[in-house]
């Protein structure tokens, strides 16, 4: 997970070639929601612009010439766990502030300073040592808001997730629709902090997010259509490399005959179903349940290859720490697998179905953006099907944006896989999709 973080930046370097303008568009372009739900703000960090700047340079672009100062502020909110009862959350808010010549070269072009916001949702992460609010806290900044606030000019709205940051010991809703909620009570508590303090924002509301957080991104944008479009504004939206076909991609990684790429990810969606679902038990599902049952693999204390070694998935004295090396039913009972095929009844199964969040019709501007080469969330299964059933479904304003290999950095020993070193370069896409929304170029 940390060298994804160093490849997010590096894939940025790559994926973002201009600076953007800060600007939003003129007036507020649609009421947002202001929450009551604000428990605290701490503010983490605040850095001038020409600090950021010689970051900047460092980090993504060696010949910028301009960026934002960079305040960075821990919100603490309320939201609901899987049992709907409320519970304290967290998440990262940054605002970048402009310099006084950048206010004065606006202002001679006949335009205002105003800021637009991007809600993003990261990808998996197992150590609660990763959520936005902890790497804020230890590297004083956080990668994805360097890119967005620092040198894009957006405020970054970065929830921790449902157990990790405040909410570490419940339970996370790995790749559910109940993931959403943290990110909608984040949005509505960044914009109550923002009116408390004054901060000139338009109204513009982008969601953006890769892996995890495409599917979080997904969810979020089908409950925000169909059950808050009164509260909140979206005018773009940017799914990147996600599992929204829970059901089809659970379909494919079922194979007894395959080896599982990352096992961590399977293990974790069978103990946060089996936690979240009574008519799903783990031990039905997996070959060791009392692994599962005894220790907290998921509670924020352990890495990827920890877990596959408390699952018996790698042998780290022989150089095997669990990656594309084991077969699938090494973690899942054959008989679980066979039923899944072979069953549509199957309990799980049904309840992948119900979380999938590809078959909808989006009504905002959305933007799905994947590898074509995705190893562990195949293309064809996750971004080609959902662009596919949207229009199929009506929706003519959706663009699909598939990123060749050779546009992102190079495998290394320790980052093999093009999920890994995809995701800078798809954020340099959506960033860059989002400020020519912003900016007026996209209409």
């Amino acid at each position: 997970m940390k060298q994804m973080y160093r490849l997010l930046l590096v894939g940025i370097m790559v994926g973002v070639t201009i600076i953007f303008s800060g600007c939003g568009g003129s007036g507020n372009d649609g009421a947002n929601s202001v929450g009551s739900n604000l428990v605290s703000a701490v503010e983490m960090d605040d850095i001038n612009a020409s600090y950021m700047l010689n970051i900047i340079k460092a980090k993504i672009d060696a010949n910028a010439t301009n960026a934002f100062a960079y305040k960075a502020i821990k919100l603490t909110y309320t939201t609901t766990n899987m049992q709907g009862d409320e519970v304290d959350a967290s998440g990262l808010l940054v605002i970048p502030t402009p310099t006084d010549a950048y206010k004065a070269y606006l202002a001679s072009i006949g335009k205002t300073f105003s800021l637009s916001a991007v809600c993003d949702n990261h990808g998996t992460i197992f150590l609660d040592s990763e959520a936005p609010t902890n790497v804020e806290k230890t590297q004083h900044y956080y990668s994805t808001a360097l890119l967005v606030s620092g040198y894009a000019g957006f405020v970054s709205i970065m929830p921790d997730y449902l157990g990790y940051g405040a909410s570490k010991g419940e339970t996370h809703p790995y790749i559910m629709k109940k993931s959403a909620q943290a990110s909608l009570d984040m949005i509505r508590a960044s914009m109550r902090y923002m009116t408390d303090n004054h901060i000139l924002f338009n109204g513009q509301l982008y969601l953006s997010g890769y892996s995890e957080g495409g599917y979080v991104t997904m969810a979020l944008a089908k409950d925000i259509q169909e059950n808050h479009s009164s509260e909140f504004h979206v005018k773009g939206v940017a799914p990147m490399a996600g599992p929204y076909d829970v059901e089809g991609l659970a379909a494919f990684d079922l194979n007894a005959s395959m080896k599982m790429v990352y096992p961590a990810f399977l293990a974790e969606i069978a103990s946060s179903y089996s936690k979240a679902y009574d008519d799903i038990n783990i031990s039905d599902l997996v070959v060791k349940p009392n692994v599962f049952n005894n220790v907290d693999l998921f509670g924020g204390d352990y890495d990827a290859v920890p877990i596959h070694v408390a699952l018996g998935l790698a042998d780290v004295a022989n150089g095997d720490y669990g990656f594309n090396t084991h077969y699938t039913n090494e973690l899942f009972n054959d008989s679980f697998i066979n039923d899944y095929q072979g069953n549509f009844n199957n309990p799980t199964r049904v309840r992948f179905a119900q979380n999938s969040v590809y078959d909808w019709a989006p009504q905002a501007k959305i933007n799905l953006i994947q590898c074509l080469y995705d190893e562990i969330i195949p293309y064809t299964i996750a971004t080609k099907k959902a662009y596919d059933t949207f229009r199929a479904n009506g929706v003519s304003d959706v663009n699909i944006t598939s990123i060749p290999t050779n546009k992102i950095p190079l495998a290394t020993a320790t980052a093999p896989f093009v999920h890994q070193r995809c995701g800078g370069v798809a954020y340099g896409v959506a960033i860059k999709w989002f400020s020519d929304i912003r900016s007026g170029v996209i209409q």
